[in-house]
């Protein structure tokens, strides 16, 4: 009884120590700050996730936190979107804990727009 109850309190802790932790936040008004704040998500199917639309000169509407159904195509990954005129960018992530920064998606953008980029290059050159 003493190695079943032991079992079950270290299985407890392994799951709430593999849950993950991500930024979240909501703002409108261009140049506040998202993600300051910081949630551990409820859910062992959650991603972080991180949401930018520009509204007009003066409003961006930004938006972070933990989902599954916003992540269910799209994890790890962003895509930026022309939606009524507007540049939407939203991001995934699940590989580490607070993983929704703004400077870890730009850099992971870029590297992926590098990488398609090379790719046509080199392709032009074997061609």
């Amino acid at each position: 009884m003493l190695l079943l109850t032991l079992t079950l309190l270290y299985a407890s802790l392994w799951n709430s120590a593999q849950s993950l932790e991500c930024y979240t936040g909501f703002s409108v008004i261009r140049g506040q700050t998202v993600g300051t704040t910081k949630e551990v998500c409820s859910k062992e199917t959650d991603s972080c996730y991180r949401a930018k639309a520009g509204v007009n000169v003066l409003s961006t509407i930004k938006k972070a936190g933990c989902s599954t159904v916003r992540c269910f195509l799209n994890k790890n990954k962003c895509f930026e979107q022309e939606m009524l005129g507007s540049k939407v960018i939203f991001c995934c992530c699940n590989d580490r804990d607070l993983c929704n920064t703004a400077s870890s998606f730009a850099m992971r953008l870029t590297t992926i727009v590098t990488v398609i980029h090379m790719f046509f290059c080199l392709s032009h050159l074997i061609l």
